[in-house]
């Protein structure tokens, strides 16, 4: 599952634009360990769309078979200011609470 935290969505639904979608989209290269971003496009038919926190999200179906567990954060802090993508179960359970994540326990 995909989840969008409650900052990162305020944002997302601050940033709104015409005639553009919320996509979610594979920027490293094949034979690296998989990286996604987030950003503003246009709507392509073939993505797949979820929606999570009010905020429908567009992903081609390929890079979602790669992603499948994620959380989406904002963050504006000594690390920037921005979206991050937290790919996988246990690097995101620190932002979601311990039934969303899965774990018996966050501390796992």
């Amino acid at each position: 599952m995909i989840e969008i935290t409650d900052a990162a969505a305020e944002k997302l639904l601050e940033s709104q634009v015409e005639g553009k979608v919320v996509k979610l989209f594979k920027t490293s290269s094949p034979g690296e360990v998989p990286r996604f971003a987030l950003g503003l496009g246009p709507f392509d038919d073939k993505d797949l769309v979820f929606e999570t926190n009010d905020v429908q999200v567009y992903i081609n179906p390929s890079e979602f078979e790669e992603l499948r567990v994620a959380v989406i954060d904002y963050v504006d802090d000594s690390r920037g200011r921005g979206f991050v993508v937290i790919k996988g179960q246990n690097e995101a359970c620190g932002l979601m609470s311990c039934e969303e994540c899965g774990q018996d326990s966050c501390n796992e």
